[in-house]
């Protein structure tokens, strides 16, 4: 597991990065990542009246080449959209197949600030022993405005959300953590037999048995930040 810890600075057009976690699970890595911003007033505006806000969490593998410009191995995006529904008076982060509707704004900015469990690359995409670099960032997809907005966001730092693009080092492991290994559960108990009715033989029919398999859990791979 890597974490990226980065310096806040206040600015209102700005999206800091609070931490940023890569964790192997399942023969991949998930990216983890907290985000902080404020939804500048005419942002605001913009959704109420009913116009949707696509933001972009941009992912990138690096490998440094000394002998040449360094190889962009793996970038990612996923697409979060923030739009409201005037019928419904509900607001709505929507992101691949999932869409939460939230009451007000503020809770629906905040849903967006965290992304959770993001496959960006499998294991394969890496070699055991290497070190490579790790680049993300957040910002706001001004090419998906109406064409007047997108006038505006040329001329004003307000419709130019987004934050900077922080690198952190992986040193990936010669061996990757091999899952735990499921536990069984014992077997269910034999149903009570019932007393043998009338004109029966008093034999009861063999009891049915169950197995069932606990929940088994994806290991868990450090990383030193360089």
């Amino acid at each position: 597991m890597l974490f990226l810890w980065c310096p806040v600075t206040a600015s209102a057009q700005s999206i800091e990065i609070n931490r940023a976690q890569l964790e192997y699970a399942d023969g991949g890595w998930n990216l983890s990542a907290d985000f902080d911003f404020d939804l500048p007033s005419n942002l605001e505006d913009a959704v109420n009246k009913g116009i949707a806000l696509y933001f972009l969490v941009e992912f990138e593998l690096i490998r440094p080449r000394w002998y040449w410009f360094d190889d962009h191995a793996i970038s990612a995006t996923r697409v979060v959209r923030l739009s409201y529904h005037p019928l419904t008076r509900q607001y709505r982060v929507s992101t691949g197949g999932l869409q939460v509707p939230f009451s007000r704004l503020k809770d629906a900015v905040d849903f967006m600030q965290h992304v959770r469990g993001w496959r960006v690359f499998e294991q394969r995409a890496v070699k055991a022993g290497e070190t490579v670099q790790a680049e993300v960032r957040m910002r706001l997809d001004v090419t998906q405005l109406p064409k007047p907005f997108q006038i505006n966001a040329v001329n004003t730092r307000d419709w130019n959300l987004s934050s900077e693009w922080r690198r952190f080092s992986l040193l990936v492991p010669n061996e990757p953590p091999a899952p735990a290994p499921t536990p069984a559960a014992p077997p269910a108990s034999p149903p009570a037999s019932s007393p043998p009715a009338s004109g029966s033989s008093g034999l009861s029919p063999n009891p049915g048995w169950g197995m069932s398999a606990g929940p088994s859990s994806a290991g868990t791979l450090l990383a030193p930040a360089k």
